[in-house]
């Protein structure tokens, strides 16, 4: 890739960012990972591949498949990776099918989470590592490798931006993960140095995500936008396109445009340890809402069970005592919709309350109007507590107060899923065959791709996964 050494802002506000990330790169290549960070990788992979088949069931499927594929199928795309087309790489063909499973992992809000980036990373990072490595016929060690790296590219964004960049707005599933999907697929690609700054530079200008969006189909759409960012620039950085040397760290670079400064204790040496080996570099979803309300989630069913699963009318009021950052995404308080329930507070403890649980039928548009749930959500107060105030996990106390004047009240400092709180095997695996929904879970690939992907390092090319993938999406 040609790159402008003179442009404007050569001054840069952030001189180590694009330097470390090609150095942590090429070291990344060498580098022994430990079994944790393997484990998390595999775990995160499994978990978003499961992402995508429940994707296919939401609403917006259709309605981004017709906008897609006017001219031919997404079967056809999504199968015939061993076209010339796509051999070559064609940015349209390969871009396409990023955005399209991009958009569906993250569909129903169910995929991971990385901290500090605050963002969905394995929804953005999987399509296109998945769909470019298909063709180039990766290892599932190279694939492994390059989503570590793109959770780390990810995190150091967060690092330096966040939590100014987020509260100013911006989705950073939409903004950091341009970014961070070209870094993963550049190391996927093999890129020189030189390559990798070129698609970095373009990946700069790809950026953008608003977070009045959440609620919406466009929000998972991000993810999708994401992906296909990292498949253009990319490309565009194998033919020489031109880009800012310092598009990323310079005067009207990224870091700059889209700043904000992050407290000094986020600051981490690159790799020093690995993102995904801290304790909020990656964190699966148990519950398929924002992840601001799993705390709240995971007090409300504890509650639950020391009331003795109050109902509707026995419960006199509910407080939650949330962070200021928790706050943040949690833009609806009493939703009309399944999407609007996912960022609604109210609504999620509501129903932990009054089910014990928050599952994927949880969002189903007539849960959503029940009467009981109707009742109970007005009783229900959110407030930032101060003893939770600062927490950036979402930490939350809830209480509850029934009509026979009982009081009990929970504190929850990190949700299910997080690395100190890892889903097991067990759920993990219940959680895979929940999203593939009752038909798919009892079919021959649903079960080969969990099988194929739990020893994800093992396999010799990742078409082993993306062939199955392709079945339980009904896309042979």
């Amino acid at each position: 890739m040609a790159i402008n050494e003179t442009s404007l802002g050569a001054t840069s506000l952030d001189t180590s960012f694009t330097d470390g990330l090609v150095e942590f790169c090429r070291s990344l290549r060498g580098r022994q990972l430990s079994a944790e960070a393997v484990r998390r990788s595999t775990d995160a992979i499994t978990d978003t591949l499961a992402c995508m088949a429940l994707g296919t069931a939401q609403e917006l499927e259709p309605k981004l498949r017709r906008a897609l594929y006017a001219q031919r199928t997404i079967s056809q795309l999504l199968s015939q990776l061993s076209t010339a087309e796509l051999r070559l790489g064609s940015a349209d063909a390969l871009g396409s099918a990023a955005l399209y499973l991009g958009t569906l992992a993250h569909a129903a809000d169910f995929d991971d989470i990385s901290h500090p980036a605050y963002c969905h990373a394995s929804a953005l990072l999987l399509p296109a590592l998945l769909v470019r490595g298909a063709v180039l016929g990766v290892s599932g060690d190279q694939l492994i490798r390059a989503h570590i790296l793109g959770i780390e590219t990810l995190g150091q964004l967060g690092r330096r931006l966040n939590t100014a960049h987020y509260e100013r707005g911006w989705h950073t599933t939409g903004t950091f993960g341009a970014i961070g999907a070209t870094a993963a697929l550049s190391f996927l690609e093999n890129f020189s140095d030189d390559q990798m700054r070129g698609a970095l530079g373009v990946s700069a200008s790809l950026a953008s995500g608003v977070r009045q969006n959440f609620g919406t189909m466009t929000k998972p759409l991000h993810a999708g936008l994401a992906a296909r960012s990292a498949i253009l620039a990319t490309r565009l950085a194998e033919q020489d396109f031109t880009c800012a040397a310092d598009a990323i760290e310079g005067k009207f670079g990224f870091l700059k445009v889209f700043g904000g400064t992050a407290p000094a204790s986020y600051a981490k040496p690159w790799g020093q340890p690995l993102e995904i080996e801290t304790e909020a570099g990656i964190g699966l979803k148990a519950y398929p809402c924002c992840a601001a309300t799993h705390p709240a989630i995971d007090a409300a069913r504890a509650l639950r069970d020391v009331l003795n699963s109050p109902s509707a009318e026995q419960i006199k009021s509910v407080r939650v005592g949330a962070s200021r950052f928790a706050m943040q995404p949690l833009i609806y308080d009493i939703p009309q919709s399944g999407l609007e329930g996912k960022f609604s507070m109210r609504y999620c403890v509501a129903a932990a309350l009054l089910d014990g649980n928050v599952k994927i039928g949880t969002f189903a548009q007539p849960q959503i109007k029940r009467d009981s749930t109707r009742e109970l959500m007005p009783k229900i107060s959110v407030e930032i507590d101060p003893l939770v105030a600062d927490d950036h996990e979402f930490a939350a106390i809830v209480a509850v107060e029934l009509m026979s004047g009982r009081r009990e009240s929970v504190r929850v400092d990190v949700a299910s899923g997080k690395p100190g709180n890892w889903l097991t095997e067990e759920l993990l695996k219940e959680k895979f065959f929940d999203c593939m929904g009752a038909d798919r879970a009892a079919s021959h690939a649903a079960s080969n791709l969990f099988r194929t992907t739990r020893v994800l390092q093992d396999q010799t090319n990742v078409v082993n996964i993306y062939e199955p993938l392709l079945q339980v999406l009904g896309h042979t």
